[in-house]
């Protein structure tokens, strides 16, 4: 797995080189439903208060030009990533970290919602609300999020102390991998500022990519940065939904049965805490199509998982589509960012939704 992650952060550089020329009901304030007609660009709600942030973005935003090719789109993204990271003066995205952390008082547990507070030297503050466009199914559904420093997702469900962005929700897998009909949207997330500038670029390259060619359109329905714990508001009450189930926990078998699911409320799968120790808890870390599906097996999208098939990527996306495919994996790469495969997580599991600055 080593000898992978080193291919990959080979690779944007043999690509330099070579280069020789040139909404739906519920919104959260401030979002907008993209014009189909024009592609959509990221950018962060705060920008009166952030102007620093805000003109990075714009200055490394992604190209649509006419017919781009693939290797032209590779290009331009890994272009605008290295703009973006001379721009904020990091090397090593690790060092996002240890800024971050020099921010803060010795001796305490750690928060989001104090560190998404401070401010930088220059007067940007640490947390703003990056808003990006997404693909999402025909009749997907947008649900507010919430966030709070409480030790049980439940809490935050039920007392709904913050509202933190937003998520998607889709009933059936039918609709899921029907990629013929998504529409363009956008989902709200909020993080560190001096991570949002990456974070818009893979994020948007990933819509990017389904721009250009509708067979690569990944409909994003849950990205999760900065926050302690988070829900959606349990007030949906009983809701059911569909899921992919397999074999067992650790094989290799794709011999998946479609499970029809009943669970007390939308907050039973849109939920998470993090731990102290967390890149989420200081706006560096994503966790991209994260659910909770409880009652199958193995089958959740991304799941933290040490079966055999979940490395089999791309036949995973093509089973049930929120699963990411490897090309995402290697974007996140490119901008420098820990992936699944490079890292141990516990019981020998790969946490398959997650990547971050790393810690050391």
């Amino acid at each position: 797995m080593h000898s992978k992650v080193l291919a990959w952060t080979l690779i944007p550089a043999l690509l330099l080189c070579g280069w020789l020329t040139g909404v739906a009901s519920g919104a959260p304030a401030g979002a907008r439903r993209p014009d189909s007609s024009s592609p959509p660009h990221s950018r962060i709600l705060e920008a009166a208060q952030a102007p620093r942030t805000a003109r990075l973005l714009r200055q490394a935003a992604l190209t649509y030009a006419p017919r781009m090719s693939e290797k032209d789109r590779e290009i331009d993204f890994l272009q605008k990533v290295t703009l973006a990271k001379r721009l904020l003066g990091v090397g090593r995205l690790v060092g996002l970290r240890h800024e971050t952390l020099n921010l803060l008082p010795p001796g305490q547990e750690i928060s989001w919602e104090d560190v998404r507070r401070r401010r930088w030297p220059g007067g940007d503050p640490v947390g703003v609300t990056l808003e990006v466009p997404v693909w999402v199914p025909a009749k997907a559904q947008r649900l507010k999020t919430y966030s709070g420093f409480e030790k049980k997702w439940q809490t935050v469900a039920l007392t709904t102390p913050r509202p933190s962005g937003c998520v998607w929700f889709v009933r059936t897998l039918a609709e899921i991998n029907d990629k013929t009909r998504y529409r363009p949207e956008m989902i709200q997330v909020e993080v560190n500022s001096k991570f949002a500038p990456l974070v818009a670029l893979l994020l948007e390259y990933i819509f990017r990519e389904g721009w250009y060619d509708p067979s690569k359109r990944l409909p994003l329905l849950t990205v999760r940065a900065g926050e302690d714990t988070y829900a959606v508001s349990a007030a949906s009450g009983p809701v059911s939904a569909e899921c992919l189930s397999y074999p067992d926990n650790d094989g290799a078998s794709m011999a998946a049965t479609l499970a029809q699911c009943s669970y007390a409320s939308l907050a039973d799968i849109y939920h998470g805490r993090h731990a102290p120790a967390s890149n989420h808890r200081l706006g560096l870390a994503m966790d991209i199509n994260d659910f909770n599906y409880a009652g199958v097996v193995d089958g959740t999208p991304n799941p933290v998982s040490k079966s055999l098939r979940q490395y089999n990527r791309d036949a995973m996306h093509k089973m049930d589509a929120r699963h990411l495919p490897m090309w995402v994996y290697r974007a996140a790469g490119w901008v420098g960012l820990r992936i699944p495969q490079s890292w141990a997580y516990y019981g020998y599991n790969v946490d398959w939704p997650h990547v971050d600055v790393g810690t050391r």
